[in-house]
């Protein structure tokens, strides 16, 4: 009789498919009785206590996991603007197109290191990601990071000295931090002033040891002398070439004694 039973299933299975089941989307998060964050120079732990009879759900594309913390994906909106890229009226150079990278023009200008480093020493890196900034100086860093927790924020650019945030910033679900109102938004006021009101990194860390001085100039002097075009870092304002226009800005900087300043 057992036998007949499960024959009968796979003769009405095969002529009635089974219907897939659609999986709603779920949102990474828990709602938690109780919890906490603790951290020292070598990590940090961040917990909740929620129920205490769990089970998993899994599907293709989500896995949730009852009563305990689920990996969430921050989004952190950055605007920042490069000294010799500037253009004027809120606005920085197209580089990409201007350099030959992409064959049309657009708006983006280039390529940044965006760091989420620990807010204690020794300041260790949490994420890293390279994302192109736009024009209007605005970037999208998609790293993983959690909610309620305070991080420097870390800008690196090929040519522009390494920028830190004036201080830990807070993280939620959708941040912003606008490094351009300010000099005092990045870490030791360490930005220069291209228009009223407007801020941005400096340039011309052509060699990226986090000071301007004259190993940055004997760079930019030999591209100078090989006329070079194209991508290359020692094109300091972006317009595809190397040459005496790219000089003033970085004997302006090396004569300031200008370095990254950060904790």
């Amino acid at each position: 009789m057992k036998n007949k039973i499960i024959l009968a299933f796979i003769i009405i299975s095969s002529y009635y498919p089974i219907s897939t089941l659609q999986a709603q989307t779920l949102s990474p998060q828990v709602i938690a009785s109780a919890g906490g964050y603790q951290s020292n120079a070598s990590g940090s732990l961040s917990f909740t206590i929620s129920e205490t009879n769990t089970q998993t759900l899994t599907s293709a594309n989500h896995m949730l996991t009852q009563g305990f913390q689920q990996p969430y994906k921050m989004t952190l909106n950055l605007k920042a603007f490069i000294q010799g890229y500037y253009q004027g009226g809120g606005f920085m150079e197209n580089v990409l197109y201007a350099q030959g990278v992409t064959a049309l023009a657009g708006i983006e200008c280039d390529t940044i290191q965006i760091e989420l480093r620990q807010s204690t020493w020794p300041y260790a890196l949490l994420s890293a990601t390279t994302q192109v900034i736009q024009t209007n100086g605005m970037v999208i860093f998609n790293g993983t990071a959690a909610a309620g927790q305070a991080y420097y924020i870390v800008l690196k650019h090929r040519n522009a000295l390494e920028t830190w945030s004036a201080n830990p910033v807070m993280l939620t679900e959708n941040t912003l931090y606008d490094f351009t109102t300010a000099a005092n938004k990045a870490y030791g006021d360490n930005q220069v002033e291209v228009e009223s009101g407007v801020w941005a990194f400096y340039s011309g860390d052509i060699n990226q040891d986090e000071n301007m001085d004259l190993l940055d100039a004997s760079i930019l002097e030999t591209s100078i002398a090989n006329f070079d075009f194209g991508y290359f870092a020692t094109d300091l304002n972006g317009d595809g070439n190397v040459d005496l226009l790219d000089s003033p800005m970085l004997e302006v900087n090396v004569n300031a004694f200008i370095y990254s300043v950060h904790p």
